[in-house]
């Protein structure tokens, strides 16, 4: 057995858990025989861009958070869902098109705001009508859809969902710096974080032992890994590799501040 030490910047724990995501045989499944739909957001913004080579991440995003507070992106800019079928990219669709095709053997990728105390899934919601999430959560969970929502596990937040739900609505707070939101938590979603995707990709254990950063490691999560000589061996080149991957890129195409 051997232990690894990696420290891994926002974005390319994004990259991991894309190429992670990518290695499971669930979402391998669903990609070449049935239904992948990858719905917006950051994280999972690079999954598209794995299988399809060039994507422009930036528009991939309908929420998201900026220095200012929570935000979301000019409507008229933003991609759409990216549906998979069998394989082929179905340009301009939305998983709410395909939903009454889909069963058990398909996927729906949403990638997670937070991940609470439990490692339950939270989604905020900018939308008065649940957005993205409300257009497929009952339809999936009437039909056994899985769920699988990414989120590195810089989004792991102290408190537990139940500490806060029914405190508040997207129209009950009496101020907001940035757009007002609900949130909903998703426990039939599957987290998926680094440690779910080095497992993927190396079969390894590994686990965080610590978090945050500056000089641009804000953020950052450092990860005790452990596996088999040969395992850690190509997980230790790969996590070479994969160091210095760029940061997000800059997204402009904001909602106009009121």
């Amino acid at each position: 057995m051997k232990k690894l030490l990696v420290t891994l910047t926002v974005a390319e724990s994004k990259r991991l858990i894309a190429k992670g995501l990518l290695a499971t045989d669930i979402v391998q499944a669903a990609l070449h025989h049935g239904y992948l739909c990858v719905t917006l957001g950051t994280t999972s913004a690079y999954l598209v861009e794995e299988i399809l080579g060039e994507y422009d991440k930036s528009r991939h995003i309908a929420g998201l958070t900026i220095p200012h507070g929570l935000w979301v992106t000019d409507s008229k800019m933003r991609a759409y869902d990216a549906i998979f079928h069998k394989g082929e990219y179905m340009e301009k669709t939305k998983v709410k098109d395909v939903i009454d095709e889909m069963g058990p053997d398909d996927v729906i990728i949403k990638s997670a705001n937070a991940l609470d105390a439990n490692l339950i899934p939270l989604v905020l919601l900018a939308s008065g009508t649940g957005g993205t999430v409300g257009s497929f959560l009952g339809t999936a969970a009437a039909r056994n859809i899985p769920i699988i929502m990414p989120a590195g596990l810089e989004k792991c937040i102290p408190s537990e969902y139940g500490d806060f739900v029914g405190e508040f609505g997207r129209d009950q707070w009496d101020y907001a710096i940035g757009e007002p939101v609900g949130v909903i938590a998703v426990p039939e979603g599957i987290p998926f974080t680094e440690m779910e995707a080095l497992e993927a990709l190396f079969d390894v254990y590994a686990i965080p032992i610590s978090a945050g950063g500056i000089n641009g490691a804000e953020g950052s999560v450092t990860f005790y890994v452990e596996g088999d000589d040969e395992q850690i061996d190509e997980a230790y080149k790969f996590l070479k590799d994969l160091k210095g991957e760029p940061i997000f890129p800059l997204v402009e195409h904001l909602k106009e501040r009121e």
